[in-house]
């Protein structure tokens, strides 16, 4: 009587066909080996697709580094102008201020004179003028002869001199308010003097943060373009990467099924191709 293995034996509990280990086994490192091709493919396309995105992404930040430093650098020369601009404006107002200063001092004083002396000095002037008139008329009334007389010029001069003292005068308290107005002019081109020394001071920190930004965007370019230029050999690498491990996976499997098949054949009964026939006595052949 001769018996022949049988691949899928039943199970007396259920009593369907029993699956075959060795099979199942096989068939999931197949199924291993197929999803590794497969995985390696999609691996591949996908790093394609990154190192496209990744070599965009370097050439935008290395265009976008190289604006940031030249506006930087546009930003730094109209901070220098305009700190050049604010120190001449301040040391012209800061010369203005004294000429105002100059010109209070002395307008208040021009003021003073003509409020006191010389409208004193005019007032005595015209009084001179009326007394030494009247004296002269007098003394005319003993000289015979018709003649010129001096005492006419002389009071005609002192009614002429009589209101410029109070013209002086007031032209006095005009310059007085005019010093004042001049003070205060002064007061304010000090604050804007000051305003500018503030402005001068914020510019020159501008120009230490522009300087920086300068550097870092032109050291963000050198680098970025000399990713750039190693992005090519990076893909390569990675795809080289990625088709390794994944052959090597799939090579892994078909490798494991094929051990998982000889194992299985080196275990069965009868394997190599002979059977084994029982006699009634125990004698095999």
């Amino acid at each position: 009587m001769t018996h022949a293995s049988s691949a899928d034996p039943l199970d007396p509990s259920t009593g369907t066909r029993r699956k075959d280990p060795v099979a199942v086994s096989r068939h999931l490192l197949t199924t291993v080996a197929a999803l590794a091709v497969v995985g390696t493919i999609l691996a591949l396309l996908l790093a394609q697709r990154l190192g496209t995105t990744y070599r965009d992404g370097l050439d935008i930040t290395a265009d976008g580094a190289r604006v940031a430093a030249l506006g930087a650098t546009s930003a730094e020369d109209l901070a220098t102008d305009l700190l050049a601009l604010v120190d001449s404006s301040s040391t012209s107002i800061d010369e203005a201020r004294d000429l105002v200063l100059v010109a209070s001092e002395v307008t208040s004083d021009l003021g003073t004179a003509l409020g006191t002396n010389v409208a004193d000095g005019v007032a005595g002037t015209s009084s001179i003028a009326d007394s030494m008139a009247g004296f002269i008329e007098a003394v005319e009334r003993f000289i015979p002869g018709n003649r010129d007389s001096l005492a006419e010029d002389l009071r005609t001069l002192s009614d002429g001199l009589e209101p410029v003292p109070d013209q002086l005068r007031s032209l006095a308290t005009q310059l007085e308010a005019s010093s004042v107005e001049l003070d205060a002019a002064a007061a304010s081109l000090a604050g804007i003097t000051d305003t500018l020394e503030s402005l001068g001071a914020s510019i020159r920190e501008a120009q230490v943060a522009l300087a920086e930004v300068e550097t870092l965007s032109e050291d963000v370019a050198v680098r970025a373009t000399a990713a750039l230029d190693r992005s090519s050999t990076d893909l390569w690498l990675v795809r080289l990467l990625v088709l390794v491990l994944g052959l090597g996976v799939a090579g892994a499997a078909m490798a494991g099924s094929r051990a998982v098949g000889l194992l299985a054949a080196r275990g069965t009964p009868g394997a190599g191709g002979g059977t084994r026939t029982h006699t009634p006595s125990g004698t095999g052949t």
